[in-house]
């Protein structure tokens, strides 16, 4: 029988369960972490989590399949197309994992994101940098995430990126 205390009850069982997991795993830490690391540490997962739920995070297994790999380790085609430079990967864990959100709709990845990796690289921002700045509302844009323009509006993307990543002050 479900009461109507049983949401509340099922929520202080998850923050009891999250309390007990970070305490543990800050315990397995042999350093003093500070605060304002567990803090970002927790809001990039939260990031990665929504990325995922949205757009996916794929396996390079996926994307050497979804680039038309018939090969055995599809994966290997993931690679050489991110070191080429088309594509973008996070690293969760011992996982390399590629946001679905630069695939256009043929599957293929979009161009922009080749060039996307050349203006990071002048700028000297990380493919995780790029991906966070992707999917995080700028002014740039007038409050828009750069991610829901990639497709539609790419120049304009490349150049709110340039104008972003390269701020003198």
């Amino acid at each position: 029988m479900t009461t109507a205390a049983q949401p509340f009850i099922d929520v202080a069982q998850r923050i009891g369960a999250s309390a007990k997991a970070l305490g543990d795993a800050l315990d397995a830490v042999d350093v003093y972490t500070e605060p304002a690391v567990a803090r970002a540490v927790q809001a990039e997962r939260n990031l990665y989590d929504r990325i995922d739920a949205e757009f996916g995070l794929l396996t390079s297994a996926e994307v050497g399949r979804r680039l038309g790999s018939r090969s055995t380790a599809p994966r290997n085609l993931a690679v050489t197309t991110r070191r080429g430079g088309a594509l973008v990967a996070i690293t969760r864990g011992h996982q390399t994992l590629y946001p679905g959100f630069q695939f256009g709709a043929d599957g293929r990845p979009l161009a922009v994101i080749r060039t996307l990796r050349e203006v990071a690289g002048e700028s000297q921002w990380s493919e995780n940098g790029i991906v966070q700045w992707l999917c995080a509302p700028t002014t740039y844009l007038d409050g828009l995430r750069p991610v829901d323009l990639l497709a539609s509006d790419p120049d304009r993307i490349v150049d709110v990126a340039r104008r972003a990543w390269n701020v003198e002050w």
